[in-house]
This record gives structure tokens, sequence and C-alpha cells, in this order.
């Protein structure tokens, strides 16, 4: 009895077939959710790093040289150039740990348009030489530039948050890869007298540029705009 009760008890190939197609699928079903939320939180994490790191390297920067409103750079009258940018990006990026750092030069940076989040339009090509380009030790991908001298005037639209911007940087937190998009690997950051900030565009959902992701990140801790239409 216990013998003939052996040989009958396993599965067939049949049923084994089955069952790992049935795996199969329900894999192929719920993997792109899951590699999506990974992705998501890590990016929420390296965002969330950099605001960290790039706070205390002018926190430094500061500390050593005063606030940024005093700083002294080339200026010769116009938002930024290449000169002005490559001085102004000297008085801190040695607290700032580079793997390479490319300066005003252009090929360090993805050559391609930045693309909206909402697809409504590519913004620039950032790999220009007015831009002063690093990659970090982690990784990341940050070009900036200087906003006029002294910090005395209002970026873009003017929206509150936006006065007395000292420079503008971006951060892509997977290199040159895809999907070079606002709120999605670009993020864009203030430097403002004393502190960064995120930049202050509403982004609360699939309809927006993706300047302001940055700021939902710090706040929310997460990416659900991705989510909202």
């Amino acid at each position: 009895m216990t013998k003939d009760y052996c040989k009958t008890a396993g599965f067939t190939l049949a049923e084994v077939l089955i069952t790992l197609g049935i795996i199969g699928i329900v894999a192929a079903m719920t993997m792109p959710t899951l590699v999506g939320k990974y992705q998501e939180k890590s990016t929420v994490t390296r965002v969330k790093k950099f605001y960290s790191m790039m706070s205390q390297a002018l926190n430094f920067a500061i500390a050593e040289h005063g606030t940024v409103d005093t700083w002294e750079y080339y200026d010769d009258g116009t938002i930024f150039s290449k000169q002005s940018s490559t001085e102004f990006a000297e008085y801190f990026k040695k607290y700032l740990k580079v793997s390479k750092d490319c300066g005003p030069n252009p090929g360090c940076l993805a050559n391609t348009k930045i693309k909206y989040l909402n697809d409504s339009d590519k913004w620039s090509n950032y790999d220009s030489d007015k831009h002063y380009k690093m990659i970090l030790a982690d990784g990341t991908y940050l070009w900036l530039r200087n906003h006029y001298i002294n910090c005395s005037q209002i970026d873009g639209d003017g929206a509150p948050g936006k006065e007395n911007t000292c420079g503008i940087l971006w951060i892509d937190v997977n290199g040159k890869n895809q999907p070079n998009t606002f709120g999605k690997d670009v993020f864009v950051f203030y430097i403002k007298k004393d502190r960064i900030t995120p930049n202050p565009d509403l982004c609360e959902d699939l309809t927006a540029r993706g300047w302001g992701c940055s700021n939902y990140i710090l706040t929310h801790g997460d990416m659900g705009y991705l989510h909202k239409k």
C-alpha cells in the first residue's frame, strides 16, 4: 500500500509546467511594478542625499568665504557665462566628493535635451560651456551656474521662493542614462545666499513640467506625482 501510494503522490510533468506557467505570468504582471517602486525609492534616496550633501558643502564654503551674496567672481553684466559659472563653482566644489571634474567643457553630460515631465516640450541641452559640470562619487551628475552676481535677481516667473537667487544647480541621478526627464531623473535646486532650496514650482501630477519635483520629494518623501494625472 505504501509503495503504490508513493508512486502516485508526485506531480506530473504537465502539472509542473502549468504551475511554472502561472508563476511566470504572475511574475510578468508584478515585476514591472516592483522594479518601478524600487527605482522610485532609489531616486528619492539619492535626491535627499544630494540635498544634504550640497547643503553641507555650501555651509563649509560660507564658513570660509561668507554668505554667497558677498562672493566675488567674474561679472560681465549678463545672467551667467563660462567664466562666471567656473569662478562661482570654485567656492564650494572642494567640499564635494567628485569623481570627475568636467568644468565648463562639453562631453560630460548626455548630449540631449532634457524633457519636461508633461512631455509638452524639451528644454535646453545643458552640455554647454556656460554650465560647470561634475560627476560625483556616487555617480550623480551635477551641473550649475551662477544667477547674476550678488544674488540680486529673481528667477523665472518670480514665484515665492525664486527671489534673491544666487545660482541654479541640476542633478541627474542616473547619469547619461534615460529618461533624462525633469521629475524622473533630473532635479533642480537653487543656491541662495545662505542655503540650498529645491525649486518651488508645483509638481503634483503628470501635468507638471517637473522643475519643482525636488520640492515634492523633500516634502513628501516619495514620487507620488508620477501616479497622478
